[in-house]
């Protein structure tokens, strides 16, 4: 008997592992991106707008490399708007000012949805339902606020107002909030998080006594009514989403413990008695698609991921509706804690993914989990799971699936014909390539994740980056409809490893050849990608450059030194392989070598005022370029002189100013182009005897007061910089400007800047009277003045 209990164990112990390793073709892995406090986007309030869409971008980005395939997009912190909307003002998170629409204009909303379609992510647009004001008077609310139009609607709190559920104006204006979003984007999914009513310590308490007393709809407990009221306004959601856009899926994040002692052993807050939040009244209804509970807790302990998950699967599936459980990046866990918590997941058929709070921690590799996921749990692509209750119809599958030139491009990829509309209306809206090492490929092949290559929102795609083939693969494709329904594969066809290339411009052997050189090759008909190397020696054991995944036949190059012998080579790729390098060309480049700067050398003290620069003479070249700065930035606001044409190797300057730290540097010229700059040197001019001259070089940091004070609308602040020795070193200075509350409304000067006495203008025509505040910072050297604006 003992011995069948020890075989059972390592059998069941086998299953389970085995159970815990398995990549499911199909499963949600999502991901929240907070805007609330700025916690995951944008990374700053007053940031441009294409600064806030690469920050995006990226974290798509990042997202994508993880296996992530939705987002959760927080659009609506505190009955605000992250999107160009009519009803509610424009979110303080976004521009630092609610009500402040982005400048120059751009929808985040919008470009959210293009970005994570374009990545065949889904998006959800993230909702609080009642919150309005997150911490009362953190910052100026807009005059379109709900807070200001409907006060009767408020209830207050001692640290946030949010909108009372007991009402019905309230459920209504909410419905008709996310009914615009719905209407106007191409959103896969409306999401609401935890806060319903608030926890504590700001636990409702006789708040809405006055709403209860004149519409308790027959209740005659408050806490019945107010689970009702929440229960209410998420069937109005869900019947209003399903008249409009069925395929639009709605989910809840709930707090991970429904009633304190359940299941057994588990402590906690109650969600269904203190925030009032029936999570299992909205999976009895049908009212939400998926649940989404925040099981933020370890394994083990008196929150039990371990004893949590199972039931909240178990709720979940006896009322046929999907769970996906939130996992928290929580510091404090150690690094196998989520990839368990993962595992337990997967070992239970009732789960269908996972969901991790935050973006920006899974961004940074929190507790490395963002590699676990990349190299481990998410290494292959996964469908999203089917809601049978919504559409289980599949789509019909793409035709003429072939690997050809792409349209507008040198390069190859995958191309086909989308499906005519299914039985049921629906057409394509993904598509999954699949890829095999032999053409004997059966339906059941394609449910193994592995032999997925790609899931696209496109026809006319390129393959993987990197050849996944020995020489040749076999292809085939599927289409997905909105609900994730998946159709029969099109026809399989094969791709060969592409040809080698054949260098075409310069020729070999090519002499004087200018600073800027376009290198051309020719078409190669199935290469997806091209392979350039640039070596100044033929063995290319040293290479200038080595640029990957070229799209074009041609590559502009730049960057070269003068009178150096370059060779270059170019192979093709695809994913079934890639041919050999081809034969490699070179070639000489005609302009010159870069001057060396002799006189007066780094760093001399006491020049001239109109000294004499001298470099040494450059073969080849016929002019030479010349450049004087107040500082070693050369850029506009810092040049002093200028110019070319110069045919000597010296030039004396026009009079200097006294006590400055200058720059210089040179370059050469012939007919084929120009060097690269000289290494710059630096040099400080003599004193002078008027010691009062504002030129002379500050002997320490100060910021004086504005002028005029107070003003309107233009005031200007003058500050100084001292050298902390004789080498002319710069510091790096900045000069805000704030509000009574700490807030930055300006950034004057954001630089390094020499020793100098400097003068700023500050122009405050778009602000309103008031006290500011200014700042400067240089090294340690911190000064704060004060200046008033008066209208």
């Amino acid at each position: 008997m003992k011995k069948f209990t020890i075989l059972l164990a390592l059998i069941c112990l086998t299953f389970n592992s085995l159970a815990q390793s398995v990549r499911p073709k199909r499963e949600f892995r999502g991901a929240w991106i907070a805007t609330v406090l700025n916690l995951d986007w944008p990374a700053s309030r007053t940031a441009s707008a294409e600064t806030q869409k690469t920050q995006l971008i990226n974290i798509l980005d990042e997202l994508k490399s993880a296996g992530i395939n939705a987002v959760m997009f927080q659009i609506r912190p505190e009955s605000d708007a992250l999107y160009s909307s009519s009803i509610e003002p424009w979110s303080y998170w976004l521009t630092g000012q609610q009500g402040k629409a982005p400048n120059p204009f751009y929808d985040p909303l919008q470009f959210a949805i293009e970005q994570a379609h374009k990545r065949a992510m889904e998006l959800h647009a993230w909702i609080n339902p009642y919150r309005a004001d997150r911490n009362l008077n953190d910052y100026p609310v807009s005059d379109n606020h709900v807070t200001k139009l409907h006060p009767e609607w408020i209830l207050t709190f001692s640290n946030f107002k949010m909108l009372d559920p007991g009402l019905q104006q309230v459920r209504d204006y909410i419905t008709s909030v996310i009914m615009d979003v719905t209407r106007r984007y191409d959103i896969d999914g409306i999401h609401f998080d935890d806060f319903f009513y608030p926890y504590p310590p700001d636990q409702i308490t006789n708040q809405d006594a006055n709403t209860f007393e004149q519409n308790s709809r027959g209740f005659f407990n408050i806490d019945d009514w107010r689970r009702d009221n929440v229960n209410l306004l998420i069937k109005e959601v869900h019947d209003s989403l399903l008249s409009v856009k069925p395929f639009v899926k709605f989910g809840i994040s709930p707090f991970g413990i429904w009633k304190n002692g359940v299941p057994a052993g588990i402590i906690g807050l109650d969600a269904y008695s203190v925030i009032y939040s029936d999570a299992l009244a909205w999976l009895q209804n049908g009212s939400v698609d998926y649940i989404m509970p925040q099981l933020y807790w370890k394994i083990g302990g008196n929150q039990d991921y371990g004893k949590l998950l199972p039931w909240w699967a178990d709720q979940a599936n006896l009322y046929g509706r999907h769970l996906y459980p939130g996992h928290l990046l929580n510091t404090d866990f150690s690094k196998n804690e989520i990839p368990n918590q993962i595992k337990i997941s997967r070992a239970n058929s009732k789960v269908l993914g996972d969901s991790f709070f935050r973006s920006g921690l899974l961004v940074n590799n929190t507790l490395g989990l963002s590699d676990s996921l990349k190299n481990n749990y998410y290494s292959f692509p996964a469908l999203m799971p089917v809601m049978d209750w919504k559409d289980n119809t599949p789509p019909n599958n793409p035709e003429n699936f072939r690997f050809d030139i792409l349209a507008n491009s040198s390069s190859s990829g995958f191309i086909w014909e989308k499906p005519s509309q299914a039985l049921d209306g629906d057409t394509a809206y993904k598509f999954v390539i699949y890829k095999f090492n032999n053409s004997n490929i059966s339906q059941s092949d394609l449910d193994d994740p592995k032999n997925i290559l790609a899931i696209v929102n496109d026809n006319e795609v390129l393959p993987a980056s990197q050849p996944l083939g020995n020489g040749i693969l076999y292809l085939t494709v599927t289409a997905l409809d909105r609900n994730n329904n998946e159709s029969t594969m099109s026809n399989i066809i094969s791709v060969t490893a592409p040809e080698n290339p054949v260098l075409v411009f310069p020729a070999d052997n090519a002499s004087f050849q200018p600073d800027t050189i376009i290198l051309k090759w020719n078409k190669v008909l199935n290469a997806s990608f091209y392979h350039l190397q640039v070596s100044d020696d033929s063995t290319f054991s040293t290479l200038f450059l080595d640029e990957n995944l070229i799209t074009d036949t041609s590559y502009v190059l730049t960057g070269m030194s003068g009178q150096v012998k370059y060779f270059w080579r170019v192979n093709s790729l695809n994913i079934a392989g890639e041919g050999s390098y081809s034969t490699a060309f070179s070639f000489i480049t005609g302009f010159p070598t870069e001057p060396v700067l002799l006189d007066p050398p780094p760093s001399t003290l006491n020049v001239s005022l109109t000294p004499t620069l001298i470099w040494r003479p450059v073969a080849n070249a016929d002019s030479y370029r010349l450049q004087i700065s107040k500082g070693s930035a050369f850029i506009s606001s810092t040049m002093v002189f200028d110019s070319t044409g110069i045919t000597d190797t010296s030039f004396t300057t026009a009079q200097l100013l006294p006590n400055q730290i200058y720059f210089w540097r040179v370059k050469a010229r012939n007919q084929y182009g120009s060097s690269n700059w000289s290494i710059p040197f630096g040099f400080k001019t003599g004193n002078i005897t008027n010691v009062n001259d504002e030129n002379n070089i500050p002997e320490e940091f100060a910021l004086s007061q504005n002028y005029p004070n107070p003003f309107n609308p233009s005031t200007t602040i003058k500050y100084s910089i001292a050298s902390p020795n004789q080498s002319g070193a710069v510091s790096s200075v900045q000069l805000k400007v704030y509000d009574v509350l700490g807030r930055e409304i300006a950034t004057l000067v954001n630089e390094r800047q020499p020793a100098g006495n400097y003068t700023v203008t500050f122009d405050a025509g778009n602000l309103s009277s008031g006290v500011y505040f200014y700042q400067l910072r240089a090294g340690s050297f911190v000064s704060t003045k004060k200046m008033i604006l008066m209208r």
